[in-house]
């Protein structure tokens, strides 16, 4: 079953697992033996006397359908706890704090699962960007953004994002689940909770806060680090590009890998590329600054995964360092635009890729060196120079990060 924009709204909240465990629990004390026995001694002594007569043949029929019944539901369990893993279903929960980024990483991730590995996956995601995402045997839950502004309590939302979760995991099963986002909500643990024999990964970023990993880490069964360079050895470039390969787009993709309320371009890279010149700059659609802007002369939706992203001139980016190691292996020499709240840990990784000349990095407050560093990057000479003599790195395999290592 294809579940494409299926959203939780106030009216589904009723429905919360809370109420399905009192149900369950209700549900259990009613058919104890114990339960079943006063029941059968009250109805025939003093709701209905006339059934004092029957008593004998009623006690014997009730022990019956007590064991048929126990006998049913102890198979029914059975399939339960072996479906619980299935190894052909992997689950995937996608949060919208990794904006396009954990879009585009959850459609590779399908296609290496459902290509290379496996039969069925299921996507629950409150990422917009997931909305309308499509392949054969996949399954697509999507509940509303937390950040979003509609009327909803942030313990409200919870529950609504328990439930779906809920109801994916026991609906198809799956063997593993992979959380990817910088910080589990709230419903997602209680929603794990229900399902201990379900191997749960949670995939770490960049800007995953180290209180956040210490208060939730009890609640996954393993916790991995993203790895973008997934061979210690960085491979030589053999593609090498020449001056007539060389085009005038340049990307401009400075809030790439944040919600979507925080991607903001900063106004003085916008004023600094306006002094030249017959280049295109291309935003990334999400970016909701980026639309009204006349300078702004195209939009991608998918970046990483674009076609075209190797006819870059250059490019201009945050601290997201998918997107850094992307453009690295493509030798596009690209500015990276540190803030305050970049990680020391995504300081490293970055940092690290410099010495392929390819890459400079500096901070959103360093106005002359922003200037300076776009100036070389549009220099189509000192292009082609330094994209010809750096490193690429190979693409990593999500499936064996996280699943199989």
């Amino acid at each position: 079953m294809i579940l494409r924009g299926e959203s939780m709204e106030k009216s589904d909240i009723s429905a919360s697992i809370q109420e399905s465990i009192l149900r369950n629990e209700l549900l259990r004390v009613r058919n104890t033996y114990s339960f079943r026995l006063g029941f059968l001694l009250t109805e025939s002594l003093f709701r209905k006397p006339w059934l004092l007569l029957f008593l004998p043949f009623r006690f014997l029929k009730m022990n019956y359908d007590f064991w048929t019944d126990k006998k049913s539901f102890t198979r029914n369990s059975e399939v339960i706890t072996n479906g619980s893993h299935n190894s052909e279903c992997l689950l995937l929960f996608v949060a919208s704090e990794g904006g396009r980024a954990a879009c585009e990483r959850a459609k590779e991730i399908a296609g290496e699962w459902l290509n290379e590995y496996r039969h069925h996956l299921v996507i629950v995601s409150s990422n917009s960007g997931m909305i309308g995402f499509n392949q054969p045997n996949l399954s697509l839950y999507i509940i509303p953004d937390p950040k979003s502004k509609k009327n909803i309590s942030r313990s409200d939302w919870n529950k609504s994002c328990e439930n779906v979760l809920y109801r994916a995991i026991f609906t198809h099963l799956p063997a593993n689940l992979i959380f990817d986002g910088p910080y589990p909500y709230r419903g997602v643990l209680n929603a794990l909770s229900s399902a201990p024999e379900m191997k749960s990964v949670w995939v770490q970023s960049e800007r995953t806060n180290a209180e956040v990993i210490k208060k939730t880490a009890t609640y996954f069964t393993e916790i991995r680090k993203m790895n973008y360079l997934e061979n210690s050895n960085l491979a030589k470039n053999n593609s090498k590009r020449n001056y007539h390969s060389l085009t005038n787009n340049i990307l401009l993709a400075t809030g790439y890998g944040s919600h979507e309320e925080l991607q903001k371009v900063p106004s003085l890279i916008l004023k600094a590329l306006s002094n030249y010149e017959n280049i295109n700059i291309i935003g990334v659609e999400s970016l909701t600054n980026s639309k009204g802007d006349s300078r702004i002369t195209e939009l991608w939706n998918d970046v990483v995964a674009n076609p075209n992203m190797g006819n870059l001139q250059a490019a201009i980016v945050s601290d997201n360092i998918e997107l850094i190691t992307k453009l690295h292996s493509l030798m596009i020499p690209t500015l990276c635009v540190l803030h305050k709240k970049t990680t020391n840990d995504a300081k490293k990784v970055i940092y690290s890729l410099c010495a392929s000349g390819t890459l400079f990095v500096t901070y959103e407050s360093e106005k002359d060196e922003i200037e300076l560093y776009i100036q070389a990057l549009l220099n189509r000479e000192w292009n082609l120079s330094i994209s010809q003599r750096g490193t690429s790195v190979t693409k990593p395999n999500w499936i064996k990060q996280f699943i199989q290592s």
